[in-house]
Parts: structure tokens; sequence; C-alpha cells
């Protein structure tokens, strides 16, 4: 099963981030491009395990429906070298065969932070699956995840 990460280091205390994401119908949006068309039909909150997320986005061929249960959540705690912090949201229904998102969160210091996305997934359609990945979508996720880390060192960024 693929696995992809993506990993940047933002000017914020992790507080700061970790409340970012607690934001579901704030952050998901602030964080996908334009052209993703997503809109957050609904968001449990406050963030916890058990809650869903239902979206809908562009897909390829039309509008999807994207629903995501959080089944791990571990707000910031102190561990022996500072802080962390995690959720993991998991695909109910939606365009994957499999998708599990871990969302990471590590202070750097006290004014930096460390976001890391770890995403599993597995596309559906067989063989056709495998050459749709090989092909689209791991070019699309590369797309998505590259603006999702662009967009958060702007949000960010330190002063100057």
């Amino acid at each position: 099963m693929p696995t992809v990460e993506y990993e940047t280091t933002v000017a914020a205390p992790l507080a700061v981030v970790w409340a970012f994401f607690e934001d579901v119908p704030t952050s998901l949006p602030a964080l996908t491009s334009p052209a993703e068309g997503i809109s957050v039909e609904s968001a449990d909150l406050p963030t916890r395990v058990g809650a869903r997320v239902v979206l809908e986005m562009n897909a390829p061929f039309g509008r999807t429906r994207w629903v995501a249960r959080i089944v791990e959540h571990v707000p910031p705690h102190a561990v022996v070298f500072g802080e962390e912090a995690r959720f993991v949201d998991e695909q109910q229904e939606g365009p994957f065969k499999y998708w599990r998102h871990a969302h990471e969160f590590e202070a750097v210091d006290s004014k930096t932070t460390r976001v890391i996305d770890r995403i599993t997934y597995r596309v559906p359609l067989g063989p056709l699956g495998w050459i749709a990945d090989r092909v689209y979508v791991r070019r699309k996720l590369a797309a998505a995840f590259r603006y999702r880390h662009d967009q958060l060192r702007k949000r960010f960024a330190g002063p100057g």
C-alpha cells in the first residue's frame, strides 16, 4: 500500500498550530487548493475520537463526497524531548479504497513547530486502480500536499 509523507516547519508555537488544525471548517479549506472546490458539509466539533468530517470536492469525473472519522486524537502533551500532538483520520466513504491520514506535530522550540502529514492509501479498481495511481493519483496527491504545506508556511510565516 503506498505511503507518502510531507513535512514542514512553521514559525508558530505548537499550541497555535494545533488550534488552527482543530478548527476543521476553517483549516481544511485554507489548506486546500481552490481548484479542488472543497466544501465542508459538516464537522463534529470539538475534534475528538469518533468525530466525523463530511466534505464534497472535485474529482476526475465530477464531485465526490468524502466522509472521514477521527480514529486517534492526542492533544499537545509533554514528552521527553519537548512537546508533541497528533490526530489521525480514516476515510469511511470516498474516492479511495483505503485512506489513513496521520497529522503529527512536534515542537521544535517554543516558537517553531514541525508538521508531518503521513498518508497511507489504496486506489480502488484493482489493476486499473494501480495504473491510475502510477499515472495520476500520486502526482495529484503530491500537488495537493505541496500546496497544503506552502499554505502552512505562508499562514505561519514569521515577521519580515
